[in-house]
């Protein structure tokens, strides 16, 4: 209200209770009817002395919930003071009073919007890759049903558990070999050479796999048709994957160390005309063994001791 001496006409306005931010515990007694100049210049009148009257106490006291309404809650009593203390935390603030605080509440808005937003998206992120996840891994049941790994209740059959003996090379792919018995009319040189397409991964310059011996170039055609059955049926069951790069990412370029190794061949005139690092092949034989010993025990999961025995073999001529 403007001070004594100031010329005003009081009116009346209607308010939204938005726009009502405190209440005080001092009642004025209003005139019934303020359409008469003079009752609402009375009632501005009163309105004036409440505020001198309370001007040295620091203005008109407000209604206290617990003291002047009763209300004896704890719960409501916790919730007063951490709005007093909020409150006392917002009048301290350096931008209480700063002129731009309404410009900087509405970049705060904003950027919280942005945060939700942000939010909301990321778990949008999340449900997809979650959808495709899920999607993958039916797609890899089927694959599994379909080579009889597991009946079409995707219970674990004799294959299921024959593939749990490899972790060292592609599972998949080793067990189709061993249940179509492709090592079964191989000595065991030739297995280790074979297998080892499993463990070598690397592009070996001026390398030509037309100018290795026929006794490991014909299984190694069978071991790439078989990928390509394996990859074909991935392809069918909904899954991305390619053949050909599936087929080709067994690699023949330490077969012909691998079998020369086995036949007892010294390891630095083996190495001498090869373009490979001494330490890849080595760490390479080294896995190699590893995995020639999981199948010997595939080999014992299915009943093949003919088998076992010949990887075991194999095993023997990597670590002599």
């Amino acid at each position: 209200l403007p001070s004594d001496g100031v010329e005003m006409v009081p009116q009346v306005v209607q308010i939204g209770l938005d726009s009502v931010l405190r209440a005080s515990g001092v009642r004025v007694f209003v005139p019934q009817d303020l359409r008469p100049l003079d009752a609402r210049r009375s009632l501005a009148k009163t309105l004036q002395e409440v505020q001198k009257r309370f001007a040295d106490d620091g203005g008109v006291p407000l209604l206290d919930p617990v003291e002047d309404m009763g209300i004896d809650d704890d719960k409501f009593r916790k919730s007063v003071r951490r709005l007093e203390t909020l409150e006392k935390r917002m009048a301290d603030h350096k931008m209480h009073d700063k002129p731009s605080l309404g410009e900087g509440l509405a970049l705060l808005r904003r950027r919280l919007d942005i945060d939700r937003q942000v939010t909301a998206l990321n778990s949008d992120i999340k449900k997809s890759g979650g959808m495709a996840f899920r999607s993958e891994l039916k797609g890899m049941k089927r694959v599994l049903r379909r080579l009889g790994y597991t009946n079409n209740d995707d219970v674990v059959q004799l294959k299921g558990r024959a593939a749990c003996e490899i972790d060292t090379g592609d599972e998949l792919l080793i067990t189709e070999l061993v249940f179509d018995g492709a090592f079964n009319d191989l000595p065991s040189d030739v297995c280790a050479a074979v297998l080892s397409c499993f463990i070598f991964d690397e592009n070996v310059q001026g390398f030509d796999e037309k100018q290795l011996k026929e006794e490991i170039q014909a299984p190694l055609r069978a071991l790439r048709e078989k990928a390509r059955r394996v990859a074909t049926v991935a392809q069918e069951s909904k899954l991305t994957i390619d053949v050909e790069e599936y087929a080709a990412k067994f690699k023949a370029g330490l077969m012909e160390v691998t079998l020369k190794w086995c036949r007892g061949g010294k390891f630095a005139d083996i190495i001498k005309d090869q373009d490979l690092f001494e330490g890849s092949v080595i760490r390479c034989i080294r896995r190699l063994e590893e995995l020639v010993v999981q199948l010997a025990n595939m080999a014992k999961v299915i009943g093949n001791e003919a088998l076992r025995l010949k990887f075991l073999e194999a095993s023997k001529m990597i670590k002599r």
